[in-house]
């Protein structure tokens, strides 16, 4: 169930806007998507905008902020609902803390098999094995 989320931004974010950004995708994970604040990182990547194109045009530091969220969670621990609830809620977050942002802006949800990854050195699907055997 252990989600990482990577936020990329277009522009150069204030401490507080780090920090609120951070603190407010952590609560929507846990209540939206249900995962644990303690074991949920998320990462914060900025860039200028002129890295970012949009309709194959560079973008100026006027235009509104490019971001790009990519969230992972084990597969099959959310369902759809929650899954559209936390793009909706992302992007209005995002909206509140960083001001206008580019209308392309994703929000991608990748399930990821438990096999496939962990953490503490143990994978998720050796979790859920201890679980049921406890």
């Amino acid at each position: 169930m252990m989600p990482y989320i990577n936020i990329r931004v277009g522009s150069r974010l204030n401490s507080l806007q780090k920090s609120n950004i951070q603190n407010r995708t952590t609560d929507l994970m846990n209540r939206v998507m249900g995962k644990r604040r303690e074991v949920t990182v998320v990462h914060i990547d900025e860039s200028v905008p002129a890295l970012w194109a949009v309709d194959g045009k560079g973008l100026k530091e006027e235009a509104p902020v490019a971001v790009y969220v990519d969230i992972k969670v084990t597969q099959g621990t959310n369902s759809a609902e929650e899954k559209a609830q936390m793009i909706a809620r992302t992007v209005t977050m995002l909206k509140e803390e960083i001001g206008a942002i580019q209308e392309a802006c994703y929000v991608l949800i990748n399930d990821i098999p438990a096999n496939s990854w962990g953490y503490d050195g143990i994978s998720q699907a050796e979790r859920a094995d201890k679980r049921l055997k406890d």
